[in-house]
């Protein structure tokens, strides 16, 4: 059991290390016995050689601790990406383009999910029960910033940043999916015009319920109901109309508007996604440093919810991942940011204002971002609605990282870890976050006036926002682990057939059925001591089960010793490979590729020790006089037998 998720996570990685390297190693053996050469390449290595002319700027020492800092922060989605990347066979550059087709092809699984996920948290959002209901026949005014977290509805949908942002559908009254986000736009270049109005029919606005939900007008200005002061600015009038079985159930309301909504817009979605790897949107837009740094520091936040666990009863550690039950409230301190923190967050402004853009494994240069060329992949981009987009999805996901590719640069690990965030933008668009103010504000809920930003939104709704993003990312974590479970099973699988073939059939088939049945089950992927525990049980089954007996036993326990499993040399060989590791010798193939002749050479060493110890090998032992009989006391004696 890890006393940390830290050391969990990396006793696994160390686990999976050394398991693939005796895998690889005996391929190679096997390989130097033909007289084959064997090539490896890193995946992703040696791209700032690649970049030549685009590599402008060099980091100053500074940015490079920053920099550091960032990447030192590991979340439990890192963890499991690194884990995963582990288990992948040498010079296979495959896993992360795998990973990045699995993960957009699970979008259209986990959507009837995430409309789960923000049905029920809406509730919680306006601190309701299922069964509370709202006034209905009743006016609230809605602040366009509050639900407008990102100003999009301050581009029209017909320019370049308008395209690529919302829905694809064109606006069809009482259709299902609706265009909400383009409806809101359009309400705002008709002021004082309602929906129902601009529907042809009078209708209000209706879920696939039938039943009227509310109509929406975009005013200016309203009179306060208590002061009959007069409030100037921008605002959504909502009226909202009760329904037919005059129960205006909270809950209702929200299963039934989000019903009539596509929730994630895939086209919105990429444009996200591509504007978090390279800021090129922002770029385009133009955006002021205020908002950079909000758009910054809401990222920032999400990225410490993804390192947070909600393992129940369990206490913090000291690595900077903590432990914390749904049920324990997020304080603000949680939403402050260190020196540190702040100085991370000045670069990443810095680089969108200078149109230039920093990867991982890039060498420490700033790549400039040729905006033109995002837009127009994000654009050519073609999702057909109303149908299953699989494939026009994987298609989108290859074509968005080309005018990248095309300059040498792989973006698919980037690609990975940026795209639970940027599906988490997309569901936090004004047609998602609507619901919540129009329930809020007609529950009493007035302090949500003062939002003006998506941290203050984090802020006023802490919980919805913690328990949103934390159960999004356990989506995608558990994704990664049932990748990794299946790897590793493998993995053991390939080591258990050399002991099979070391004469212990009995044993390895034990524990070849024990590593294949999984009994426990994890009640939720965000508890990281469950996912721990498991991926280090299946990987300690060998050592377990086929654990060697050392020291002389009392009798009793020295009878018991005919059930241990012998010697056996390819778990010394994996002790040699640890071993290794532990003196910082290398372990990996040689720089040109080939084998690791050390290791080779370790090998044969304990074959043939194995193999004369087979072969000549002795054992003695002295018996004792046993017990008194009749005819007197028995003769010591000299018994043989075998090392096994």
């Amino acid at each position: 059991m890890a006393l940390d998720t830290e050391d969990g996570y990396d006793k696994i990685k160390k686990n999976v290390s050394v398991s693939k390297k005796y895998v690889e190693v005996k391929k190679d053996i096997k390989k130097l016995k033909k007289k084959t050469g064997d090539s490896f390449e890193e995946w992703g290595g040696g791209l700032e050689n690649k970049f030549g002319k685009y590599a402008n700027k060099q980091l100053t020492s500074a940015e490079k601790n920053v920099q550091k800092y960032a990447k030192s922060i590991k979340t439990q989605f890192d963890q499991m990406l690194e884990i995963k990347f582990l288990t992948e066979k040498s010079g296979d550059t495959k896993t992360a383009k795998y990973l990045k087709k699995t993960f957009v092809t699970a979008l259209e699984q986990i959507k009837p999910q995430i409309f789960d996920i923000i049905s029920e948290l809406g509730v919680k959002a306006v601190g309701c029960e299922s069964e509370q209901e709202f006034p209905a026949n009743t006016s609230v005014y809605i602040k366009v910033g509050a639900i407008d977290l990102v100003g999009l509805l301050k581009e029209d949908p017909s320019g370049t940043v308008g395209k690529i942002s919302y829905e694809k559908n064109p606006i069809v009254y009482s259709s299902n999916p609706f265009s909400m986000n383009k409806e809101l736009y359009n309400r705002i270049q008709n002021i004082n015009v309602p929906y129902s109005s601009a529907s042809f029919a009078g209708v209000d606005y209706q879920g696939p319920s039938t039943q009227s939900l509310f109509d929406i007008t975009y005013v200016e200005s309203y009179v306060h109901p208590i002061t009959f002061n007069i409030i100037n600015g921008s605002f959504f009038k909502v009226d909202l109309k009760p329904r037919s079985s005059n129960t205006n159930k909270v809950s209702e309301f929200f299963k039934d508007y989000y019903s009539s909504i596509d929730i994630i817009d895939y086209q919105y979605l990429f444009t996200n996604l591509i504007n978090q790897l390279t800021g090129a949107i922002s770029i385009e837009k133009k955006d002021g440093k205020e908002k950079l740094v909000d758009f910054t520091k809401l990222l920032l936040i999400m990225k410490r919810i993804f390192g947070m666990c909600f393992d129940n009863t369990k206490e913090i550690n000291v690595s900077g991942i903590g432990k914390i039950s749904e049920t324990d409230v997020v304080d603000d301190a949680f939403f402050e940011f260190s020196e540190v923190d702040l100085r991370y967050i000045d670069m990443v402004v810095s680089n969108i204002k200078l149109g230039v853009v920093e990867f991982e494994d890039c060498g420490n240069v700033k790549l400039p971002v040729d905006v033109n060329a995002v837009l127009d992949t994000l654009s050519s981009l073609i999702f057909t609605p109303g149908t299953n987009n699989n494939n026009e999805i994987n298609n989108a996901a290859e074509n968005v990282t080309k005018p990248f590719e095309r300059r040498g640069l792989n973006l698919d690990l980037s690609f990975l870890k940026e795209y639970p965030r940027a599906l988490l933008m997309t569901i936090l668009s004004p047609k998602v976050i609507l619901p919540i103010m129009i329930m809020a504000k007609s529950l009493g809920q007035n302090a949500i006036d003062s939002i003006n930003s998506m941290v203050e939104f984090a802020k006023k709704f802490k919980t919805y926002f913690v328990e949103l993003v934390s159960k999004v990312m356990a989506l995608f974590v558990k994704i990664l682990f049932n990748i990794i479970k299946a790897d590793i099973i493998e993995l053991t699988k390939s080591i258990i057939s050399d002991i099979k073939n070391e004469s212990i059939v009995k044993k390895s088939l034990l524990i070849l059925s024990l590593v294949a049945l999984i009994a426990k089950l994890i009640r939720d992927f965000r508890e990281c001591k469950s996912i721990i525990d498991e991926l280090q049980a299946i990987l300690s089954m060998v050592q377990k089960s086929l654990k060697d007996q050392k020291k002389p036993l009392p009798y009793p326990l020295l009878v018991a010793s005919r059930v241990l499993s012998g010697f056996s040399k390819t778990r010394a060989m994996i002790g040699v490979i640890e071993k290794f590791e532990a003196l910082g010798l290398p372990t990996g193939p040689m720089p040109d590729g080939s084998p690791n002749l050390f290791l080779a050479a370790a090998d044969a060493i304990i074959g043939a020790i194995d193999e004369e110890e087979t072969k000549n090998g002795q054992v003695q032992i002295a018996v004792d006089p046993l017990s008194l009989l009749p005819i007197g006391v028995t003769v010591p004696q000299v018994v043989f037998g075998k090392k096994l």
